[in-house]
């Protein structure tokens, strides 16, 4: 996993109909590594969650370029030391084309919400 750009996020799920444990790895944009994160945060808040983007964009992957385009929402930063994760996303297919003319399909997680804690990831 990544702290900005195209990521993969590695997990352990049961979210199966076997409800068993696996290893489940996708795809993430937590957020943009071109995006400046020293925006005001307002007063009481101490997660700035970006928004969602303002416009639809395809994600790039290997060289290759999501079919759709999406307005995902990203994490931010917070007001003290601590560091904006997502705390609740969910999964879905996303489907990619190469200038070849290849497609395939990925999973890839999309941001619910972010919240701010000590245990940040690695660069």
């Amino acid at each position: 996993s990544k702290t900005c750009g195209m990521g993969i996020s590695t997990r352990v799920t049961n979210d199966n109909p076997q409800c068993q444990l696996e290893k489940e790895s996708r795809l993430c944009l937590v957020r943009f590594c071109n995006v400046s994160l020293d925006r005001s945060i307002k007063k009481g808040k101490r997660c700035l969650q970006n928004p969602k983007s303002r416009e639809a964009i395809n994600f790039e992957f290997t060289g290759c370029t999501s079919i759709h385009s999406y307005r995902p929402k990203f994490c931010g930063s917070c007001t003290d030391s601590r560091c904006c994760t997502p705390r609740i996303t969910n999964t879905a297919e996303v489907e990619f084309q190469c200038p070849e003319g290849e497609s395939f399909v990925r999973k890839m997680m999309f941001i619910k919400s972010c919240s701010c804690h000590f245990d940040c990831p690695a660069e």
